[in-house]
């Protein structure tokens, strides 16, 4: 199926998606390395820390039970990640901004342009640091502004978010009303 195939559930009448995006999976599952990696470090740490018992001895199989738990919880994280990934689609019709997403059902946000009052680009330190050329559109309204906690409509791990940011905002500019 094709990705514009994906919104005629609700798309209205007379609109039309003029282009879909993806996100980028690589730097999804990126984030989800580092955030467990660094948890790993520090679940080690505290492990270790905390394995010793009252005569000074250390329980091996603490550790082990610390590690396996971990690395469970990363694994669901991982297959979470696939999911979102395999779901998530962005679209833009002549009327609004749609994203498709879920992990295990499909859920749907539309932001109309003739609501939207805000659009931010980031780049984050990770998409710097790796020179992956991806990062996050956000959308915000009077309903729902940008926050420094986020925005409810992002594009999330998008490739060019520049030239795309500029794609966008050409896009909406010429189907406002």
């Amino acid at each position: 199926m094709k990705d514009g195939e994906l919104f005629a559930l609700v798309l209205g009448e007379g609109e039309q998606i003029i282009k879909t995006y993806r996100p980028r999976a690589w730097r999804a599952y990126l984030t989800q390395i580092l955030t467990w990696g660094f948890m790993l470090i520090l679940a080690v740490l505290l492990g270790i820390g905390s394995g010793f018992d009252e005569t000074g001895s250390f329980n091996c199989g603490f550790l082990i039970a610390y590690l396996t738990f971990f690395i469970f919880c990363a694994a669901i994280c991982f297959i979470l990640t696939a999911l979102w990934c395999n779901k998530t689609v962005y679209a833009v019709t002549n009327k609004r901004v749609l994203i498709r997403t879920g992990h295990i059902g499909v859920d749907y946000k539309s932001l109309d342009f003739s609501m939207l009052g805000a659009m931010t680009v980031n780049v984050t330190w990770v998409d710097k640091l790796f020179r992956s050329n991806t990062g996050f559109i956000a959308f915000g309204s009077m309903s729902s502004p940008l926050t420094n906690q986020g925005a409810k409509f992002t594009f999330s791990f998008v490739q060019n978010p520049y030239e795309l940011y500029k794609e966008i905002k050409a896009i909406i500019d010429s189907n406002k009303n």
